[in-house]
């Protein structure tokens, strides 16, 4: 939608290759590789922020809410890692969600984002436990990246991209719910 103002043509698969970069970076990237002004980058933040808050809503995996009530009561420890703003995160995710959640790290609190292990390695350690300790749930091939690049174990799920974008994960799977069994 915010490159389309400027005439800039972005398909869905372009977009959600770079999902779990922080919204700098996919803007940026984007219009590097569509040649258009970088001086843009920021009014295309802006309005895509602007859309997304107005248009969309969070919302997770079906089964999601029962798998994280049961993790907790497990005593596990969970981390959400985002390449988006703290703030979107806050406003659009409904429902108590982010309350399962011991640490959230989010595109803006990280120096460096996905595929960088920055993100993740800084979840772990605010979680005060080792990588190796680790399992990330992902979707994208970035934070597939990323999570291996953090030394941590990692299971994608088939969302927003075909099976074949996720074949870095050391398992993928079709439904979160699937996971239970996974565990």
């Amino acid at each position: 939608h915010a490159f389309s103002k400027y005439k800039i043509r972005v398909t869905k698969n372009e977009y959600f290759l770079l999902e779990g970069m922080n919204v700098r970076n996919v803007a940026g990237h984007l219009l590097r590789k569509k040649s258009a002004n970088p001086l843009l980058a920021d009014k295309i933040i802006r309005l895509k922020e602007k859309f997304y808050l107005a248009n969309n809503d969070f919302s997770l995996y079906p089964g999601s809410h029962k798998l994280l009530l049961m993790l907790k009561r497990l005593g596990y420890l969970l981390g959400m890692v985002s390449g988006g703003s703290y703030e979107r995160i806050r406003d659009s995710v409904k429902d108590g969600v982010l309350r399962y959640f011991d640490v959230v790290v989010s595109g803006d609190m990280a120096k460096k984002g996905k595929p960088s292990p920055e993100p993740y390695l800084a979840a772990a350690r605010r979680l005060r436990v080792k990588p190796s300790q680790c399992l990330v749930i992902e979707n994208a091939p970035l934070g597939i990246e990323s999570a291996k690049r953090a030394q941590m174990d990692c299971i994608a799920v088939v969302s927003t991209l075909d099976r074949r974008y996720l074949s870095k994960a050391d398992r993928v799977i079709k439904k979160i719910s699937e996971l239970k069994k996974v565990l």
